[in-house]
């Protein structure tokens, strides 16, 4: 699908409400932040404990744990506690692909900018 056809495919739909807009808002300032991020990249590798992330991150078990919170409840990540452990996955697998697109547009700026400086 062409760029023209996916923005006129986005004309057709009726606008949303207020509402539903704060609830688009809160789930864009959840991917907003980016130690929020670094916690989901690892997270596409595959589900992890709390410690691990921690490990991983080199961060508090305190900082990570209140991200990791608000990630799961926007429903992106899902939360599974086995034992004293806590562990996330990924919940809402469509991050993938707004990952992918966020990241290709950024890379695709940054290749023009660049043509500028040589």
């Amino acid at each position: 699908m062409s760029r023209k056809s996916s923005a006129r495919k986005g004309k057709d739909k009726a606008p949303l409400s207020r509402e539903a807009l704060e609830i688009v808002a809160a789930r864009f300032r959840a991917m907003g932040d980016a130690t929020r991020l670094e916690l989901i990249q690892h997270l596409m590798e595959g589900e992890k404990s709390v410690q691990e992330l921690c490990s991983l991150t080199e961060m508090s078990q305190a900082n990570i744990s209140k991200h990791l919170s608000l990630l799961s409840d926007q429903g992106i990540l899902n939360r599974r506690k086995q034992g004293l452990f806590v562990y996330y996955s990924v919940a809402d697998m469509t991050i993938y692909q707004l990952c992918d697109l966020v990241c290709g547009s950024l890379s695709e700026r940054f290749a023009r900018v660049q043509q500028h400086f040589g």
